[in-house]
């Protein structure tokens, strides 16, 4: 898949997304050959760019640099646009009228307040996709409240399910709500393109963040509606398989995850231990057993696991078909082998934040180019370029534009680093 034939290229997206779920949609989108513009106003841009704040923050223009918006926003386009007044208002109308979709994630009133919402989307373009991505949805009670992907997380149940024994519930170590929520949107938006092909009709679509995330908790769903039982927190530990935890190794922090399903499973990790006489053992012939002998069963492995590096651990364990994986730190994730050989991170380079690794393509197909043809954009970076080129607007106008806040490539009311810095001293 060379970058000139990329599945979505000529798809047109307007994207009023901002933080994560809704810009990790959209990224998806982008990478596979959608014109993404993104759309935000310089008195309310993306927080995303301002979440790190200088000494921190590199660049001058600082808020072009955080590393969150430089990942979830590569492959797009940037146009600024005051969408509270008349001018940016009609401006947006034009791009709708030329766009194949309009994704956006506020809260549920949020367009209808600002006057753009459905009804007046589809007077720009009768049949444009519309895509809502409100934590709670567009409906019912909870329709107003606010909520972030930690939030998200903890509404699905998942949290439910975390911890150990009687402890508290945990959170995963990112907010685990808002990319569920973006693949899901980019799937919806997919399957309204082409729903449209078919039918030359429009589709507004309401993603309830919260509602993908339920669909990952289906186990213990059906165990509670149809049993009416409630699954304990387990930790690292299954119901279904023994061994099946996070065990250490040599060094400081260092582990490896082993889970075993089968008995050929549990031969080959005897194998492995160099102990062939435990798999005749009574309390581990079996998978039930193994469960029900599960305190007596992790000891041996530890032991045995805390005697060799998590590399070597695995290394034994993949050569005789045992399921392991190292718990890879941030820095030896960066260095992973495997990952290097199959290509996928690739090189992004901005003015000010410099050159760095990022992810390359979410799957592979036979003919794929580099995913990432350029960092996210600097804010208001394609303003000329999509206000001229595709908007019909002349170079004085664009000025006035300009000068009276309807565009612009500074947040109002940030400051450079510079100045920042020089206020501290």
């Amino acid at each position: 898949m060379s970058p000139a034939r990329r599945p979505l290229e000529g798809v047109r997206i307007a994207d009023l997304t901002a933080m994560w779920a809704g810009p990790y949609a959209t990224m998806v989108l982008a990478d596979f050959g959608a014109d993404v513009i993104k759309v935000e106003a310089p008195r309310a841009w993306d927080n995303l760019r301002t979440l790190i704040r200088p000494p921190l923050a590199r660049g001058e223009h600082w808020w072009n640099s955080n590393a969150y918006f430089q990942e979830y926003n590569r492959n797009k386009r940037s146009l600024t646009l005051d969408l509270t007044s008349e001018r940016g208002k009609e401006l947006f109308g034009r791009l709708v009228a030329q766009s194949d979709v309009v994704i956006e994630n506020f809260r549920a009133d949020v367009m209808d307040r600002l006057g753009i919402g459905p009804d007046w989307l589809r007077e720009q373009r009768e049949d444009i996709i519309v895509v809502g991505m409100a934590s709670f949805g567009k409906t019912g009670p909870d329709a107003s409240a606010m909520a972030y992907g930690p939030v998200v997380e903890q509404l699905s149940g998942l949290a439910s399910l975390t911890g150990y024994g009687d402890g508290i519930p945990f959170k995963t170590g990112v907010s685990y709500g808002d990319p569920v929520a973006g693949l899901a949107a980019a799937t919806a938006v997919v399957t309204a393109l082409i729903q449209r092909r078919r039918t030359g009709r429009g589709q507004v679509i309401d993603l309830a963040q919260r509602e993908p995330m339920t669909t990952l908790i289906g186990e213990a769903f059906m165990e509670w509606a149809m049993n009416g039982r409630l699954p304990p927190h387990r930790g690292n530990e299954s119901a279904a398989m023994a061994p099946h935890n996070a065990y250490a190794c040599a060094g400081e922090d260092e582990w490896i995850a082993i889970a075993v399903r089968t008995d050929e499973e549990w031969a080959g990790l005897c194998s492995a231990m160099g102990a062939p006489e435990l798999v005749d053992d009574s309390r581990f012939a079996t998978a039930q057993s193994r469960l029900e002998h599960r305190a007596d069963l992790d000891p041996l492995v530890a032991a045995w696991t805390g005697a060799l590096t998590k590399q070597e651990a695995f290394e034994r364990l993949s050569e005789r078909g045992v399921p392991a994986g190292p718990v890879l730190t941030l820095p030896e994730l960066l260095g992973d082998r495997h990952l290097a050989t199959r290509g996928y991170y690739e090189e992004a380079e901005h003015a000010e934040v410099g050159t760095w690794a990022m992810h390359g393509w979410l799957w592979r197909t036979t003919d794929a180019g580099p995913c990432v043809l350029a960092p996210a954009p600097d804010l208001g970076n394609h303003n000329r370029e999509i206000l001229g080129g595709l908007l019909g607007a002349s170079d004085d106008e664009i000025d006035a534009l300009a000068a009276s806040g309807v565009i612009g490539d500074t947040p109002v009311g940030e400051r450079t680093r510079s100045e920042i810095l020089a206020s501290r001293r």
